[in-house]
């Protein structure tokens, strides 16, 4: 994956920016950051140029905080460790200052910390090293642990996210203050976020709607349902932890609000309900006010667009609304309510298979 001689003996160092730029973006992503930690004209010749990376994820946990830059498939990862006896190599160096490092190859760089509380002000000094040499498309992040999320050193360097996900351990909560949320919901530009948290002193979120082209809410108690309105940038919105309901009053204003023409770009809405869905007339509220019909799609049609459609105690419907005509199925097995929305590409799936 290295190249055999130094950076020092390459002649295209000395090509004009765009040759220069081009050829180091044919490179192994991973022997550019490699290379970079290795000699310092090379470094300067990849923060001019700058190597086009797919992706930047923040990882942190308890005890790990990592890095994991991703480009056409595949991963890096860049691990911050303390050891008292650490055997980083010598000769490396982070934004120019020797630093203990070991570089793994396919594997991965580990890179030593002073003390356990370090890590994070090392983590940043990676952040600045790799942000010197490389153009991000997208960045995300997932958090394990609770952090003072409000002065996290990550918003010095970007504010938006793709993936943006609190995930706490099995058996354990991650509890914001209000504060914390409202920063993150606000401040905070999430595509794609993924929230399973508590709010202190049982607090809800006030400003609707949520915007996000995929939200997930496995544990939502933060959310007024009084208030909840979808954005219109959504494309999946799921509140269905199995054993957090919403009232049916709201799965009905949601399903609703769909049908006289907001959502536009929804293909998919989930959450539960608090009653079993043991034959059609349970749950009947749910649907109070809502014109359906039973569903005319084929077996093999539903399955290609995914529609759950396994064991079924309750038929699937289907909805047109008046405003263009789409149509949406419901499905509805157990506690699981799940609408799925047909748009033209779908129906056009649908068409070149048959075809």
């Amino acid at each position: 994956m290295l190249p055999r001689n130094p950076p020092e003996t390459f002649l295209f160092l000395k090509l004009p920016h765009f040759p220069l730029k081009y050829v180091i973006n044919q490179m192994d992503f991973r022997s550019v950051i490699y290379l970079t930690m290795k000699y310092r004209r090379f470094k300067r010749a990849v923060e001019s140029a700058k190597f086009h990376v797919d992706q930047l994820h923040f990882q942190l946990g308890k005890w790990y905080k990592n890095l994991v830059v991703t480009h056409q498939g595949q991963d890096f990862v860049i691990e911050t460790e303390y050891k008292e006896n650490n055997n980083g190599s010598t000769g490396m160096k982070l934004n120019g200052v020797a630093t203990p490092i070991r570089y793994r190859g396919l594997f991965g760089i580990k890179v030593f910390a002073e003390s356990e509380e370090a890590k994070m002000h090392l983590l940043e000094k990676i952040t600045q090293h790799l942000l010197s040499i490389l153009w991000v498309q997208t960045f995300t992040a997932r958090f394990l642990f609770k952090y003072d999320f409000e002065n996290l050193f990550i918003w010095k360097y970007t504010k938006k996210f793709g993936k943006f996900k609190i995930d706490p351990l099995v058996n354990t909560e991650l509890v914001l203050s209000p504060r914390e949320l409202n920063f993150l919901l606000e401040d905070i530009k999430i595509d794609e976020p993924e929230l399973d948290l508590k709010v202190e002193n049982g607090y809800k979120y006030q400003n609707y709607p949520l915007q996000g082209s995929t939200i997930n809410l496995p544990n939502f108690n933060f959310i007024d349902l009084d208030k909840l309105t979808i954005g219109p940038d959504c494309v999946s919105f799921s509140m269905d932890k199995f054993s957090i309901s919403i009232p049916n009053a709201c799965g009905n204003r949601l399903i609703k609000e769909w049908i006289a023409g907001k959502n536009e770009k929804l293909e998919e809405l989930k959450f539960n309900v608090q009653d079993f869905f043991e034959g059609s007339n349970s749950n009947e509220d749910l649907l109070e006010g809502i014109t359906t019909t039973v569903n005319t799609f084929s077996q093999k049609q539903l399955n290609k667009r995914g529609v759950w459609n396994t064991a079924m105690r309750v038929p699937l419907l289907d909805i047109k609304r008046s405003t263009d005509g789409r149509l949406g199925t419901i499905s509805r097995r157990e506690w699981h309510v799940i609408l799925y929305v047909w748009h033209p590409k779908h129906i056009d799936e649908l068409e070149n298979e048959s075809g």
